[in-house]
């Protein structure tokens, strides 16, 4: 049986080429945090929004503040994973609209007995669409002390499951789930999201 895991979004970067907060965009009248917990809530035990000064903080989801002052996705796993009340949590990036559940259930099944399972697509690791287990804190404080804030940099330090893409795309075939909303107009290109105004 799979263990209890739980959802961390990470809500964190200047969002410069966005000009707004990632976070509060919105899909079809919720946010991309709403649309994102909605869509993948029924595998987690809680859901966790990540990230610093955040206006919009979404019923249903907790908050942690990621009070490392360091610019690196490193910082907001490690801050989510020091407050999930599990071991396992899977983390996504809140620009990170389209993840297929088919993919988070293999990789949290994959996630069992190792401290990191990552998704390879195109020949790049998805570290913002992977499992983590709390086993990788030593490894992610040493990394961010020594300010080696590269993730990927981060597996060969753990044991890290490697999910191919052939893999990834028996429940992903279009690898949908690692696109990404960078720009205004990557929001109205890619057909069902619309920005909020300026906050």
């Amino acid at each position: 049986m799979i263990e209890d895991a739980t959802l961390l979004i990470l809500s964190g970067g200047e969002s410069q080429r966005m000009g707004r907060p990632k976070h509060a965009l919105r899909i079809n009248g919720r946010t991309i945090v709403e649309h994102l917990n909605g869509n993948l809530q029924q595998l987690f035990v809680e859901t966790l929004l990540v990230g610093r000064d955040l206006p919009c903080r979404p019923e249903g989801v907790r908050f942690v503040e990621d009070a490392h002052g360091v610019k690196s996705p490193l910082a907001g796993i490690h801050s989510g994973l020091c407050a999930s009340r599990t071991d396992l949590c899977f983390v996504v990036a809140c620009d990170m609209p389209y993840v297929v559940p088919d993919l988070v259930d293999l990789l949290l099944v994959l996630a069992q007995g190792v401290d990191a399972c990552v998704p390879v697509a195109a020949g790049f690791f998805e570290p913002l669409c992977a499992a983590y287990q709390k086993t990788a804190l030593p490894a992610i404080e040493r990394a961010i002390r020594d300010r080696h804030l590269k993730v990927s940099a981060l597996y060969s330090k753990l044991r890290t499951n490697i999910v191919s893409e052939e893999e990834v795309r028996s429940v992903d075939p279009l690898l949908v789930s690692f696109r990404n909303l960078n720009t205004p107009r990557d929001v109205i290109a890619h057909g069902f999201a619309e920005p909020t105004a300026r906050s």
